[in-house]
Order: structure tokens, then sequence, then C-alpha cells
């Protein structure tokens, strides 16, 4: 394996225009594909095999008009007005004529209707309209939602002050995460410590910039996929923060082992190859390994769990890909310039500058010159100096940087994990005040009484 690689990075380091311009026009290509042939991702998660999922099923063979998504309007007086009087009832029944003429909605539930119950409070200051869709959440339009918000405000308006009017529902519950300002805060602290790390601006953007190739080409290829396959929401911020990670780590290894072995006077060329045939082997043992743990997922039997999975595999693989390969090639434009700030060549005596030592010049006849400490001595010293500071210090580190845990929701998501601000979250929770904690989640027990062996006659 040692070998292989290192006349892989050999070649990369002679040939980096090659490489460079494949990995480019795969990374065309595979955009290109996302961009023509992907249908976009799926909100929609089943798990084959469990009695909910069963259930799920049965609804939507017996009553199909009930099992696509939902949304429902909550509307509730000004100190306790009765909702079923005027003004507001005939608010709620204009609304709910302007619900029912919107294409997708295939029935709305007026709360005031013989025959529906269950829709106003006990307290009879809260009313509930329910919305269903045909299809899922994924299947609605812009321009319904759009609908929905405009007759949600005009209703809204036409209220007496102090009343209130939220939509919300199944179809607004799902919070779906996606990238934000913290992951580029993120890039950001990583190109300062891999500034710290090599001393160079230049090589500390090599590892981002292969990682974010890699990512580039995944994310491509995900979305490319959706042609042909459901994939989740989640499934293409789950690979991007792993193919960032370790398309920063692997490039990391290769090319600190490459700047090192530069400084102690190794050939650039031959420098590379020893670099991706050694640290390489470590990058190739590493990404195989997280490719087994990933397409481990597989054997849970959930299929979004798997796509998941293989997703992140594949990201994993091209950063493996892309460090033993374009990263020699960039080293190879790069030649001698990885090097960063001289070292300085230290002997017994005292520091010996690095340019006596390229000259040939005796360490005896060298001026001696003052020894200087580093940092990283200095700061051994320091934190070794006031243990009982330091650790305190640390401690309070980690608890601070252990805070955001307490946002954390380990339950299936709902529409009271969403910010406060938002109508779903209002609607969720005044639904809640009015109508009981339970009311979000009622049993549904579908069933049929013919089962597939039944004879067919007359009954008596």
């Amino acid at each position: 394996m040692s070998t292989l690689l290192a006349a892989l990075g050999r070649w990369s380091y002679r040939h980096p225009w090659r490489v460079i311009v494949t990995w480019m026009l795969l990374l065309g290509l595979a955009g290109a594909g996302a961009v023509v042939l992907g249908s976009g991702t799926d909100n929609s998660f089943s798990i084959p095999g469990t009695e909910s999922e069963a259930g799920i099923e049965q609804l939507s063979r017996t009553f199909p008009q009930v099992s696509g998504t939902s949304a429902q309007l909550v509307i509730v007086t000004d100190n306790g007005a009765p909702i079923d009087e005027a003004p507001y009832a005939d608010a709620i029944n204009t609304a709910v004529d302007e619900f029912e003429a919107l294409p997708q909605v295939s029935a709305v539930s007026d709360p005031f209707s013989e025959q529906v119950h269950g829709l106003i409070s006990e307290g009879g200051d809260a009313a509930i309209v329910r919305l269903q869709f045909d299809g899922q959440s994924s299947d609605v339009t812009p321009g319904t939602l759009s609908d929905l918000e405009r007759i949600t405000t005009e209703l809204d308006d036409a209220l007496p002050a102090g009343a209130q009017a939220a939509l919300g529902g199944d179809l607004f519950s799902q919070n779906i995460p996606g990238l934000t300002l913290t992951e580029a805060v993120g890039l950001i602290v990583a190109l300062l410590v891999l500034i710290v790390t090599f001393r160079s601006f230049v090589v500390a953007g090599l590892p981002l910039l292969t990682a974010i190739l890699g990512v580039g080409l995944s994310m491509a290829l995900i979305f490319f996929a959706t042609a042909f396959a459901p994939i989740s929401s989640t499934t293409p911020l789950l690979a991007l923060m792993l193919g960032l990670a370790v398309g920063i780590d692997y490039a990391l290894f290769i090319i600190a082992r490459h700047q090192d072995q530069v400084r102690d006077g190794i050939e650039p060329e031959e420098s590379a190859a020893r670099a991706t045939g050694t640290a390489g082997s470590a990058v190739v043992f590493a990404g195989v390994t997280v490719l087994i743990a990933l397409i481990g997922l597989s054997f849970a039997g959930i299929p979004f769990l798997t796509t998941m999975g293989i997703a992140a595999a594949v990201s994993v693989a091209i950063a493996v890909f892309v460090a033993v390969t374009l990263t020699p090639a960039l080293l190879g434009l790069l030649k001698g310039r990885v090097v960063g700030r001289p070292r300085r060549v230290r002997g017994k005596k005292g520091a010996v500058d690095a340019s006596a030592a390229a000259s040939g010049t005796p360490a005896a006849s060298a001026t001696p010159a003052k020894p200087k400490v580093g940092f990283a001595r200095r700061w051994v010293r320091l934190v070794t100096k006031h243990p009982i500071v330091t650790t305190v210090a640390v401690v309070v580190g980690l608890g601070l940087s252990a805070i955001p845990i307490g946002g954390l929701a380990l339950a299936l998501p709902n529409a009271g994990m969403l910010p406060a601000e938002t109508q779903a979250r209002q609607s969720y929770e005044l639904a809640s005040e009015h109508f009981g904690a339970g009311f979000h989640g009622p049993p549904i027990l579908p069933g049929t009484t013919v089962s597939s062996t039944a004879p067919l006659g007359p009954m008596h």
C-alpha cells in the first residue's frame, strides 16, 4: 500500500495540472447532473416494520383523503368571549370558505359544523380549523403556503383587538437543519489554527481548499442521486460536516509530514512521495474505518438512515482520494514554498542560525547565540507553574462550551421545539393550553372488518 501510494503521490506531484483539471471536470459534470436531473430532497421519513408505519400504510389505503399532511389554525378570543358568536364566527366562516377554495386543500374541518366535534374548547373561547392536503408536506407548493399565510393574516385583521390566530400543524412543524453562519465561522477558525500550525498562509489554505473541493463534489453527487432515489434533507448536511472534518484532517496529515521532511533537507518531490506513502497510508486506514462505521447504519433497517450513511460514506471516500492525489499535486505547484518560516537549528551551546548550518559551518565555530524559548515552551511552563488555576480554567471553559447542550432535543421533532416567535410554535402552545396537553398526539387506530380469506356473501 505504501509503495503504491508513494508512486501515486510522485506522479501527482509531477503532473499537478492533470490532477487538478480531472477533479474540476468531475466537479463540473456532477454539478451539471445535479442541476439538470436533481429533483430535490425529501422531508418524509418512514420506519418499515413498525406498528405505526403499518397503521399509516393502512390509513393511506382505506382513507387516502386523510393520509396526507395537515395544518391547523387556532383562534382564541379576547377575554374569554364566546367564539361561536359575532364577530368571531363570521370571520372564521369566511376563512373556512377561502381555505376550501385552495386547489391543494382536500378537506377543511369547520369547528361550527354539527358533524364535527372537539374543535371548540370546553370554555368556548377557542376553536381550531383543520386543513387536510393532498400529498405530503414536500408536495405543498410555495403558492399554497403563501395563500395560507394570507388568509390567516386577513382573519387576524378581522378579529377584535386582543384575539389571536396562529397557523401551525404538521405542515409547519418540521424544522430541517441547514447551513448557518456557524459553519463559516468554523472554517475561519480552522484557517487560523492551520496558519499557526504551518506558519504559512499559503500552506494553511491547502487543506481547506482540498476539503472544500471534495465536499463540493459530494454535494453535487448527492443532489444528482435525488433523480433516482429519495434522499432526506438531513443527508447533505451530514455529508457536508463529515466531508469537511475528514477532508481537512487527511490533507493536514500529508502536508505536515511533507513540510517537516522538506525542512530536514529532503527534496520536495521525494518528500511528497514519502509523505503520500506514509501519512497517506494512515489516511486510507482511517478513511476505511469511517466507511465501515457509516455503512453499518444500514443494518438498522431504516431507509433514511441507510441513505444518510451511504451518502456520508461517499463523502469520506472522496476526501480520501482527494487527499492522496490532489494534495501532492498542489504541493507540486508550490514546490519549495511549503517550508514556511525557517526553523532555528539548536545545539548544546545555543541556537545556530539555519543559514550557518546550511553553509556547512561547524557548530563550534559559529557564534553562540542565546537560546530562544518558543511559545510552546513558555506555555507549558506557565500552565505547569499554576496547576490549580489551569485546572479551574479548563473546567470552567468546558462548562461554558457545554451550555448549548441545554437546547439538545432527543425526541422526534415537533412544533413545540421551534423558536417561540414562529406561528407554528404559537399555534402548538395555544392548542395545548385550551384543548389539553395531549391534544397534539391523538392515537389513530385504522382497521378493517374484512380479511383476505373472508367469503363474500349476504350478511345475516
